[in-house]
This record gives structure tokens, sequence and C-alpha cells, in this order.
């Protein structure tokens, strides 16, 4: 199955790619997502919790940033991963292409071939394409939050001595928000519904 996305955000290129490859850092702005550990500079261990209703999927596996090419601004991953409890199978090859737009930020181009098996599988193309549209949103709003942070602390004056404040040059990203999948499956049905039967999207 092959879904195609994009997203926008107020971030250069040249900002967007490294930090993109960064899965420690940008994990947190997965829904559901968590890193376990590091096998090495390019190889994650980590988890991936769906619920959908009463039924709660939980893939662990690993990441691999494949390729990362500075010059033609292209990322390239592989995940692949099982439940531990026989439910079913995930894996994706996902490959990101970016480009800067003319107000300086970046447009990220993203192909992502996936093969599902067990409870999930049972959703269709055009819905599984709506809820990572939905999702994506939320990454880059989380990315953009998460840089605005770093940006802030490390123009944060060497003798500030208030209470709490982090050492200058640290980005702590934003708390990872509770993103229920129901919520959004939901939620992108609606939005169907209510198009099918004229009424405001």
């Amino acid at each position: 199955m092959l879904l195609e996305n994009s997203l926008k955000l107020g971030i250069s290129p040249d900002q967007l790619l490294p930090l993109l490859a960064d899965l420690e850092r940008i994990a947190p702005c997965l829904p559901g997502a968590s890193i376990t550990e590091r096998v090495d500079d390019r190889t994650y261990k980590g988890r991936v919790v769906v619920k959908v209703g009463p039924v709660t999927v939980r893939y662990e596996g690993t990441m691999t940033v494949l390729e990362v090419d500075p010059v033609g601004r292209r990322l390239v991953m592989r995940g692949e991963g099982r439940d531990p409890h026989g439910a079913g199978n995930a894996a994706a090859t996902i490959t990101m292409t970016v480009t800067a737009t003319d107000d300086g930020g970046s447009l990220g181009t993203i192909q992502s071939d996936v093969a599902i098996t067990g409870r999930v599988a049972q959703f269709g193309r055009g819905l599984m394409q709506d809820v990572a549209d939905r999702l994506l949103t939320q990454f880059s709003q989380c990315v953009e939050a998460s840089v605005t942070a770093g940006s802030q602390e490390t123009a944060r004056p060497s003798g500030d001595s208030s209470p709490g404040a982090p050492a200058a040059g640290t980005a702590p990203g934003p708390a990872p928000q509770s993103v229920g999948m129901l919520g959004i499956l939901f939620s992108v049905l609606w939005r169907r519904l209510r198009g099918l039967f004229g009424g405001p999207s």
C-alpha cells in the first residue's frame, strides 16, 4: 500500500532534514511512538501503540535511517514491527524529499510503502491516508514547537539564573501529547459523512 503525504513547516530545509533524521528527538512528536533503545547511529528499537475502540495494537520493532542526502535533501527510513501477542505485523519504507518554500520554510513530500497484516489491515487505503494526514499535521506542529523552544533557550542570556532555567543551547521538545487514534478516526469519518450529505467539513 502506497501512502502519499506532504507537510509544510516554518523551518528551513537545512534545519529540517537533520532534525527528521534524529529519531530520538522527534519520537515524542509521533503519537503513540517511543524509542526504547539506540542500537547504533542509524538504528533504533522502539514501540508504537495504536488504540481503536477497545482494541489496542502494539508494534515492537526497529527503525533504521537508510539514507540521508543533504545535497538532494532526501531521507529514507525503514521501519519493521511485530505485535508481541501475534495480532499482526507492520513494515514501511518511508521516503521524504524536502524543498524550500518562498517564505523560507520547507515542504516535505512523503511516500510510504506500507505492508500491514492483522487487525489494522481491515482499514482501507482511503481511511488510512486520511488518518496519516491528520497525524502528520499534529507531528509538524510539534516539531515546529520543539524548534521554537530550542531557539528561545539558545537566545537566553548565559547569566540567567532564574529558578529551573535549563542550560543555554538545550532544546527540549514539548511534552508528548496523548493522541487517541479512535478520536482521529471518528474525526475523519465524521468529515467524510458531512461531505456526503453536503454539510461543512
